[in-house]
């Protein structure tokens, strides 16, 4: 573990033990810290690579005039349930039904856009729309590599194959019999899912993938390998 007195006061993601125990870099991200690399090494990744991006921002948003506010703010979306959309700076519109929708910010961590968006909603404005704090409710853990679906297989009863989910698509779904939304987002031409899980049982999930993932080679890495396949 290596941890500088600068950023032992930064918030820090659920997974912050496990992370720790895998000898974690740890670097600042706004106001939080997150795993840039594991054990010390950046070399190439497993067949499977599982990533916390925890730290990384995000925002939710609920209510009937939801699509509507958004698109007003600029975010490319439309009411399409359990679809994403990309927005050009990298990050994602994830929308779960007609009324809801989770914004992940790129994976360089760009969010000052949410904070804009949380600091300028007001609840007189009457957009039908309020925000949800998903960055506190929900862990976010990246899964990539051609083996990924695999894992899947293993603890997940819907067919997240290729060829069956399509790249940008949304499962709302039990995953180790926890509720979690699964989107496949490729990195270039890198199979790759983002899984949003209940924060409060994030080690207990990702302990779920991890043994998952090991047939078939599977491991933790930082957030600087996922970010060097973008």
């Amino acid at each position: 573990m290596i941890v500088s007195e600068a950023l032992k006061s930064l918030r820090r993601t659920p997974l912050r033990r496990v992370l720790d125990k895998e000898s974690a870099t740890w670097q600042a991200l706004g106001d939080t810290a997150i795993a840039s690399r594991l054990n010390g090494a950046s070399g190439a990744l497993p067949a499977v690579a599982i990533a916390d991006l925890s730290p990384l921002p995000r925002i939710g948003f609920k209510g009937r005039g939801t699509i509507d506010a958004m698109q007003k703010r600029g975010v490319i979306v439309e009411a399409t349930p359990n679809r994403a959309f990309v927005q050009p700076d990298g990050g994602l519109c994830l929308v779960l039904a007609p009324g809801e929708v989770i914004l992940l910010s790129n994976l360089a961590g760009d969010g000052a856009a949410f904070g804009k968006m949380m600091s300028e909603w007001r609840l007189e404005d009457e957009e039908r729309t309020y925000p949800l704090l998903r960055r506190d409710s929900h862990a976010w853990i990246a899964i990539t590599g051609v083996r990924s679906a695999e894992v899947f297989a293993k603890i997940c009863a819907v067919d997240l194959r290729p060829h069956k989910f399509a790249n940008l698509s949304i499962a709302q779904t039990s995953v180790a019999k926890m509720s979690a939304i699964i989107t496949r987002a490729d990195l270039g031409n890198q199979l790759n899912y983002y899984i949003l899980a209940d924060s409060a049982a994030a080690a207990y999930f990702l302990d779920c993938l991890l043994d998952a993932a090991h047939e078939f080679g599977g491991g933790l890495v930082g957030w600087d390998n996922i970010r060097a396949i973008s």
